[in-house]
């Protein structure tokens, strides 16, 4: 039997570790992976330049996270 284990993606930009799940949003990581307490103005202004990248652009600072075939 085959099936499929998915985690939200998570990306590095410009010094930030930040998951980004399409249904909750973006949210800044801790080096060890750790979700932060919160998100500041230099978060968001990161995410801003981020999320102006093309999706080639994107993914290609993806670290981890999405679905794995098991």
């Amino acid at each position: 039997m085959t099936g499929f284990m998915c985690s939200t993606p998570i990306f590095e930009y410009d010094g930030w570790i930040f998951e980004y799940g399409y249904s909750s949003g973006p949210w800044p990581l801790t080096k060890q992976y750790e979700l932060r307490k919160c998100a500041g103005a230099k978060f968001w202004e990161m995410f801003s330049r981020w999320n102006k990248l093309t999706d080639k652009e994107k993914y290609a600072t993806r670290i981890g996270g999405g679905c794995e075939r098991i």
